[in-house]
């Protein structure tokens, strides 16, 4: 039983993973940990569904008779987990020791350092990243750049590009990110532009917090507005007339993101009839490209040709995002009876370096340079490589 439940939904993939190893090991070693067994499964399955619950108080009761079962390390984790607001530093350390270099030690050390990043305490947070093995998780590492800056503000420049790689590819709403780009604003590492593109990526996933978060940095007093665009966008947009001051733009394109990712065609004529011309350029593009986007998305209930409309208003690709060209990218491959190859080539050619690099897109391109090369092209083609991409495993280029 105690197999089924841990390969199951019933924990994350990445414990699964994790438990994989240790329950390989020989039957034997493992009938000599004391609790293995019946009732030491039955004992790990509570203790897993007290830590779900977060009843402290049980796991605390239980965690003595786990000692020495194959599972120690996972259970110990939870009971220090479920308190670790309240633990002090030297049982921090004291888990690490006991279990050092286990899973679950570097897992735990994710968790304290994210921790003292909250409460500020930068120097236990120095002496403890170094040794934080797995680096997979964006909020700690934004920490970890801000007490880079702290220490050196003539870091910038090279700092502000990772944190707003990290802070714009965060989804929900987190303190590590926000406090360090915050901080990058204040030093002017960071852009407005910046901070609005986060808010922007944030309004169209549907977190109305981390939108609010990145709005708070740069223009608290529009916060109200940002609950009323919320609540219904299309009551906002049918109230307001004007956009001539910057926040106000962007409040409204805002606006047109929020009404995009349930109405797209609603969005479209908002754009048509009132809010293109009064937006800047980059803005009005951004629009045109989240509702290109969301049509893309709703290819199975939309034609491709709606999506290839919406984005052919674009006047200037690279004020688009790579996700947004890569829809773009579908929409024409899947255009009418053959590929749409020359816009194609123009979504992929206005990717940023990373993304053309991805093998789909390399394919892609490269099938894009063949299908509208002249016909006497082929042979320098074949000559420069296209080809050899061309030879990519079908089921590598799925787009």
């Amino acid at each position: 039983m105690l197999y089924k439940f841990l390969f199951s939904a019933a924990l994350p993939a990445v414990l699964s993973v994790a438990l994989s190893a240790t329950l390989a090991a020989p039957a034997a070693a493992q009938t000599t940990s004391s609790g293995s067994g019946g009732a030491g499964d039955a004992l790990i399955l509570e203790m897993n569904k007290a830590f779900k619950r977060g009843d402290k108080a049980k796991l605390a009761q239980l965690l003595p008779q786990a000692r020495g079962h194959v599972l120690e390390p996972w259970t110990a984790y939870w009971e220090l987990k479920a308190r670790l607001d309240e633990a002090s530093p030297q049982e921090v350390q004291d888990f690490f020791n006991r279990y050092a270099g286990t899973y679950q030690e570097d897992r735990l050390r994710n968790d304290w350092l994210l921790l003292l990043g909250q409460r500020r305490d930068w120097a236990a947070f120095e002496a403890e990243y170094p040794k934080y093995r797995m680096n997979d998780d964006r909020e700690v590492r934004c920490y970890a750049l801000l007490v880079e800056h702290l220490k050196n503000p003539a870091l910038d420049a090279r700092l502000a590009d990772e944190v707003r790689k990290n802070w714009q590819s965060q989804r929900d709403a987190d303190d590590g990110c926000t406090a360090a780009a915050e901080r990058l604003v204040g030093t002017k590492n960071l852009t407005q532009k910046d901070v609005w593109q986060k808010a922007r990526l944030a309004t169209e996933a549907s977190r109305p917090r981390a939108a609010r978060d990145a709005v708070q940095i740069i223009a608290p007093e529009a916060l109200g507005l940002m609950t009323e665009l919320s609540s219904s966008p299309t009551k906002f947009l049918s109230e307001k007339y004007l956009a001539l001051r910057k926040v106000r733009k962007e409040i409204i394109t805002l606006a047109l993101i929020k009404l995009a990712t349930s109405d797209v065609e609603g969005a479209a004529r908002q754009m048509d009839r009132k809010w293109a011309v009064q937006l800047t350029a980059e803005e009005r593009n951004w629009v045109w490209g989240v509702i290109g986007k969301q049509a893309a998305t709703r290819m199975g209930t939309l034609p491709a040709s709606d999506a290839l409309q919406y984005f052919a208003k674009v006047s200037k690709d690279s004020d688009l995002n790579d996700d947004m060209l890569a829809w773009k990218a579908r929409a024409a491959l899947r255009a009418g009876t053959q590929p749409n190859w020359p816009q194609v080539a123009m979504a992929i050619n206005a990717m940023s370096g990373e993304a053309r690099q991805d093998p789909t897109w390399t394919y892609w391109k490269a099938r894009a340079l063949l299908a509208t090369a002249p016909p006497d092209a082929a042979p320098k083609a074949a000559a420069s490589g296209v080809t050899q991409t061309m030879s990519i495993a079908p089921q590598r280029a799925e787009a």
